[in-house]
């Protein structure tokens, strides 16, 4: 009867072992999925901006810094993300947020810059270019608001006292929520 006993709660303990990591692992699948998606729309707003900056560049006087300054932050944007091929540890994503801030920051500048300038509006080529941008822009939100919200749900995850012990022998470790 002993035996049976210990036995019994050698299978519940197993059975919670297990049970914890297949909810840590298929969260932790989900994060980096999400990181794959914002990731892509991250690089198609980085195409899209590439073409943009093309055209924009011809309205600006001679010698502005800005698109040089577009296309240097949307090169730092897509080696920041090569460098990060998987959702980034906790504490790790400044490198992905500072590149995108200033390009967020160079685009909304631009755009405003297009909408006052009545030359600029006027040209059909450029209106259909700031429109992929502004698109593309909007689907990178969508996806960031989506891996913020597994992200979130992962790293709480983490907290419970079973995923405690199954995070340290399996190597679970809470991801960055990007915040640009």
């Amino acid at each position: 009867m002993e035996y049976i006993i210990a036995f019994a709660l050698l299978v519940a303990l197993g059975a919670w072992v297990v049970g914890a990591y297949l909810r840590l692992f298929h969260l932790y699948e989900q994060v980096q999925g999400a990181w794959q998606q914002w990731s892509r729309a991250t690089l198609h707003r980085n195409e899209c901006l590439r073409d943009f900056v093309h055209e924009f560049a011809g309205y600006l006087p001679e010698g502005d810094v800005l698109p040089r300054d577009m296309h240097r932050w949307e090169e730092d944007s897509r080696r920041a993300l090569k460098a990060s091929p998987v959702a980034p540890r906790e504490g790790n994503f400044s490198c992905i947020a500072l590149a995108e801030r200033h390009l967020r920051r160079a685009v909304n500048y631009s755009v405003h810059t297009l909408e006052n300038m009545q030359h600029m509006r006027e040209n059909e080529q450029l209106l259909s270019l700031c429109s992929a941008v502004s698109v593309s822009q909007f689907q990178q939100d969508t996806q960031m608001q989506l891996y913020n919200r597994s992200a979130a749900e992962y790293n709480t995850a983490l907290h419970s006292p079973g995923a405690k012990i199954v995070a340290g022998i399996f190597g679970f470790a809470p991801v960055a929520e990007g915040k640009v």
